[in-house]
């Protein structure tokens, strides 16, 4: 025995190791193809971009508007952002640009800036550092996180201990965390499923009523006081595997404190319960022991009840006449588990459990079936890697990463990306992407991404049972073009002009511009791009040159569209405003479809047309 758990220590240590090199390598690259080595600031630009991707899994457009604030007079802060519906503030550190001082000061300067206007000339900073007062003052939590990729030594760990005890009861609602490489580590962990390491073999007692064991599970009744206690002695790590976390303000949870308060006894029959999974339990005495409990399902009704009664004081709790009681499931995972079984046990529980605050059967990014299903066809047919929580690439061990070289039709829209990922796709700009070109909504992509996640107002529309009909292409050729768009064709950051902000539009248009021409040729009335039949998208995406040259011709397709005067005037001197709320209005559509017209009229005598007819 102590052999095997030797054997599996050093197996872990190993595993461990190796992550490490990879977290280090993903970094270094990163930096290296986004920055000038002998640049500094531009090198700490590239680590905070590469943080807010792989720890906090933000997209492309989130990632450039959170660090807009970052340069000159930014009041010491690198990225302001929303996690989890919490409002977050990033300093990050690279290398030896990390000390005791730099701790010391984001402590200030987080104090400072919740407080007092900044001391700035820059607009941007003034808009950010306002938002950040006014969540303050709302009392709102805000996460204040300190970043490196240093080790953080015991000795700063210590020395940082007096600032952080020495804020006075105002600064309640700052949360610090400061991350080194280590911490960096777990958060990749996490993504592959492992719970934390400091919880991993975290014990927490629980008190039990009326109980019986069956099938590997323990069924009890408990007091909801009890069950508050133990809530709030596991904190919001009972929840790591609760992709849903806590749902404020609900129509469920208001129920749930109502009938708290006004009739407990009913408690029992009015919710479904609560249910938990562990790496293992032991009965002693009225209380169950349990090894890394995690909250699977029951999560709102779990927070509501230990916010319920921890918002009572301790005369208040003896004054409850009523005693409520509620049903708890506790599942043991087996002994011998890998973690990713544990995992999948883990993620099967929760999406089949849960049916609290209307979840749908497509609600969540990394525990949904067909998520997962385009991530094992994007692997098997065309060997990318379909990346479901951002991150996760990163910890997959090298020899899997490797394995993904992407496809010899089509890794020529990829030849412009930089770096050993560019046959990772990540999931949720897949999505826009799809959404962009198939769905024909740039405008839903590029300014309301956020209402394509699970829970989003548009997600629905998006993302259901006929999607699951439609064939992968539709999926991966947009992906492509946004990819060329942005990297060849300079739809990014940088250029001054309409690109800066239209890859999505660009997308978009050359789908729209593909139904146009092809209905022409065809003698067809398609409407929509997914009516075009997968083999003719196929053809065209096949060949090469064809390809490259209609990408350039929606090139020139967007640059006219953009000088028409009427746009010129509608878009003014705000792009990103024209781009999410007017574009695909009909008086500017209908400028765009003529600007297609006429160009596939100008292409009708030209080779690129020739090809096309001669392939369809």
């Amino acid at each position: 025995m102590f052999v095997t758990i030797a054997k599996s220590k050093m197996k872990t240590k190993k595993v461990e190791r190796e992550l490490t090199k990879q977290i280090q390598q993903s970094i270094q690259e990163y930096i290296s193809e986004k920055s000038d080595v002998n640049d500094k600031v531009s090198i700490g630009n590239s680590f905070c971009e590469w943080i807010l991707y792989n720890v906090f899994e933000l997209r492309e457009d989130e990632v450039i508007d959170a660090t807009e604030i970052s340069g000159k007079f930014d009041n010491g802060i690198d990225a302001v952002f929303e996690y989890h519906g919490e409002l977050c503030i990033l300093q990050s550190k690279y290398n030896s640009a990390h000390n005791i001082d730099s701790m010391t000061r984001f402590i200030s300067d987080c104090q400072r800036i919740v407080k007092d206007p900044p001391l700035t000339n820059r607009g941007i900073v003034e808009e950010f550092c306002k938002n950040v007062r006014e969540n303050y003052q709302n009392k709102e939590t805000i996460n204040c996180f300190y970043i490196t990729n240093n080790d953080i030594s015991e000795w700063e760990d210590i020395q940082i201990k007096t600032p952080l005890k020495n804020l006075n009861e105002g600064f309640n609602n700052l949360k610090f965390n400061f991350y080194d490489l280590s911490n960096i580590q777990d958060e990749i962990e996490i993504k592959q499923g492992m719970l934390p390491k400091h919880f991993r073999n975290k014990e927490i007692t629980l008190r039990i009523g009326k109980n019986f064991e069956e099938f590997g599970a323990f069924i009890t009744t408990i007091k909801l006081r009890d069950f508050a206690e133990f809530v709030d002695k596991g904190g919001n790590f009972l929840f790591h595997s609760n992709i849903r976390n806590h749902l404020k303000s609900t129509k469920i949870n208001q129920g749930i404190k109502t009938t708290l308060k006004e009739e407990p006894t009913n408690f029992w029959y009015y919710n479904n319960g609560v249910t938990i999974v562990c790496d293992k339990y032991s009965e002693l005495g009225g209380n169950l022991r349990l090894t890394a409990p995690q909250i699977v399902n029951g999560c709102q009704t779990a927070k509501t009840v230990a916010e319920y009664f921890k918002n009572k004081t301790t005369k208040e709790l003896d004054e409850i006449n009523q005693e409520g009681h509620l049903l708890v499931r506790i599942i043991r995972t087996k002994n011998s588990s890998e973690e990713k079984e544990k995992k999948e046990l883990r993620d099967n529980i929760t999406r089949y459990t849960n049916s609290q605050n209307a979840v749908k059967g497509l609600d969540f990014y990394a525990l949904d079936t067909f998520q997962r299903g385009l991530q094992k066809i994007f692997k098997t047919k065309y060997g990318y890697y379909y990346e479901i929580q951002r991150g996760s690439f990163i910890a997959e061990p090298a020899s899997v990463q490797k394995s993904f070289s992407g496809s010899i039709d089509y890794n020529y829209l990829l030849e412009p990306v930089k770096g050993s990922k560019k046959f990772v796709f990540p999931a949720k700009e897949v999505i826009q992407s799809f959404t962009a070109a198939i769905k024909q909504m740039p405008h839903i992509a590029y300014g309301r991404a956020n209402e394509l996640t699970p829970l989003g107002g548009h997600w629905d529309k998006i993302i259901n049972e006929d999607t699951k009909k439609i064939p992968l292409e539709h999926f991966l050729f947009p992906y492509l073009v946004l990819k060329y768009a942005k990297e060849e064709l300079k739809y990014k950051t940088g250029p001054d002009d309409f690109r800066k902000n239209s890859a999505f539009l660009f997308v978009s248009t050359y789908y729209l511009f593909l139904v146009m021409v092809i209905n022409r040729i065809d003698q067809k009335t398609y409407e929509k791009p997914e009516e075009i039949d997968a083999e003719i998208y196929k053809k065209i995406f096949k060949n090469e040159m064809l390809n490259k040259e209609l990408l350039k011709t929606n090139h020139k397709i967007l640059r006219s569209f953009f000088r028409e005067s009427v746009i010129e005037e509608e878009v003014g001197d705000n792009l990103r405003g024209f781009l999410q709320n007017k574009v695909h209005k009909d008086k500017h559509w209908k400028v765009l479809l003529r600007k297609i017209d006429q160009m596939i009229d100008d292409l009708e005598y030209e080779d690129i047309y020739k090809t096309l007819k001669e392939l369809i």
